[in-house]
């Protein structure tokens, strides 16, 4: 190889090389400010304000607001269990302090939905984008186990998506 062909290919490594650290930083300064990160959901206008009761929901009722786009957040109960029990007292809560009013579906119900694609096993809660379920919590899941047990827990996993 000539010694003017290895000097082109020097050079053609240094942009390769500027160009990959360069790529490299536009992903690293986009990953800290959160470009990667679950996209927050906007509640329709009419699910802010003061409300500390939970407005009931069907399955055809669920089906309307998914069919009309709506954003929402949907807690599924179940009577009788202590589960249940104290995740509707998380999400009373976090109503109260967040200003938003939340939907109450029977797993009953849930079963007869669309929702169901999604939600399994009760309790749980549903955040709804635009008609399309953005994050819900799995009861069998450890990895949302911390958001039943601890009030913390739950508003920081809520927190991630409103």
């Amino acid at each position: 190889m000539s010694a003017e062909k290895k000097k082109q290919m020097g050079v053609l490594g240094l942009i390769v090389a500027l160009v990959v650290v360069l790529f490299g930083g536009v992903l690293f300064v986009g990953a800290a400010s959160g470009w990667f990160d679950n996209p927050k959901v906007t509640l329709d206008p009419e699910y802010y304000g003061e409300g500390t009761q939970m407005m009931d929901l069907d399955a055809g009722g669920y089906e309307e607001l998914v069919g009309a786009k709506k954003s929402f957040v949907v807690f599924v109960d179940q009577g009788g269990c202590t589960t249940a029990d104290r995740l509707r007292e998380y999400v009373t809560d976090y109503m109260g302090e967040a200003g938003i009013k939340v939907y109450r579906m029977m797993f009953e119900q849930v079963k007869e939905s669309s929702l169901h694609d999604y939600v399994k096993y009760y309790p749980s809660v549903a955040i709804v984008s635009k008609g399309h379920v953005m994050g819900y919590l799995r009861a069998d899941s450890d990895e949302d186990a911390a958001a039943y047990n601890d009030y913390g827990a739950f508003k920081a996993w809520i927190s991630k998506y409103l």
